[in-house]
């Protein structure tokens, strides 16, 4: 009977955790979409009106462009989540190798790296598998690095580390950049928490870090974060070893 009662706990709480996220994604989306239209309607009817000059329309573009990118961020997000959601998901057991997994990752962002001339690096075992689903890990890992990339600065350092501790599997991904301030740490994956700027006016984290929460406790994971303001950040998933 206690078993029972703690099961019915455990259910209770991670329904609640779900129905937070859901309440809190779309509060999230309606609040971001409506700024941006407003927006977008705004400088449209200021430049027809002749409000304003066809050379200050030109000059609040990016911003513009910076909210839609932002938004069009959120629907790419919002629709991985949704895979999951429906149609009763169940992660998938693939076998993957970190190194080639890390390889993957250097490939997508080389780009941004190299705009801002920085240095990823591997540590660990290159060989060391991986049983998880891969869309899941692949979205986490991806946002992980996005982040640490947004938030160093140009010419730094990030370190993607991969090892075997006890029965479980160690993935993190560690910055040297602007860090996190002390207390925003505790609400980090909540929607009140404030968004914040990368180091080269990129937009903030946004709802990545509460998907990506969300995506290592379906794959059964925790995930921890350590950062000291200016000094850096590193967020640490550890996976479930599953014997293969």
């Amino acid at each position: 009977m206690t078993d029972q009662i703690q099961d019915l706990k455990i259910e209770n709480k991670n329904l609640k955790n779900e129905i937070n996220l859901l309440t809190g994604w779309i509060s999230l989306i309606s609040h971001d979409t409506k700024q941006m239209f407003s927006s977008l309607t705004w400088i449209i009817d200021a430049y027809e009106s002749e409000i304003i000059t066809e050379e200050v329309f030109f000059k609040m573009l990016p911003e513009i462009k910076k909210d839609a990118n932002k938004n069009l961020q959120t629907a790419i997000d919002t629709g991985e989540w949704l895979k999951t959601q429906y149609g009763n998901f169940q992660p998938k057991q693939d076998i993957l190798s970190a190194k080639p997994l890390f390889e993957e990752l250097r490939e997508t962002f080389e780009e941004k790296l190299k705009k801002k001339d920085i240095s990823l690096s591997f540590i660990g075992h290159g060989n060391l598998q991986i049983v998880c689903d891969k869309v899941l890990i692949t979205f986490i890992l991806s946002k992980l690095l996005d982040n640490a990339i947004k938030y160093s600065n140009v010419g730094q350092e990030i370190i993607f580390t991969a090892v075997e501790e006890a029965n479980e599997i160690v993935l993190s991904v560690t910055d040297f950049g602007t860090g996190i301030v002390e207390k925003y740490l505790n609400s980090i994956y909540k929607f009140e928490n404030p968004v914040f700027h990368g180091t080269a006016g990129e937009i903030g984290a946004g709802l990545s870090l509460k998907i990506v929460q969300s995506f290592v406790f379906l794959a059964n994971g925790t995930i921890e974060i350590d950062s000291l303001e200016n000094k850096g950040t590193t967020v640490t998933v550890r996976l479930p070893q599953i014997d293969k």
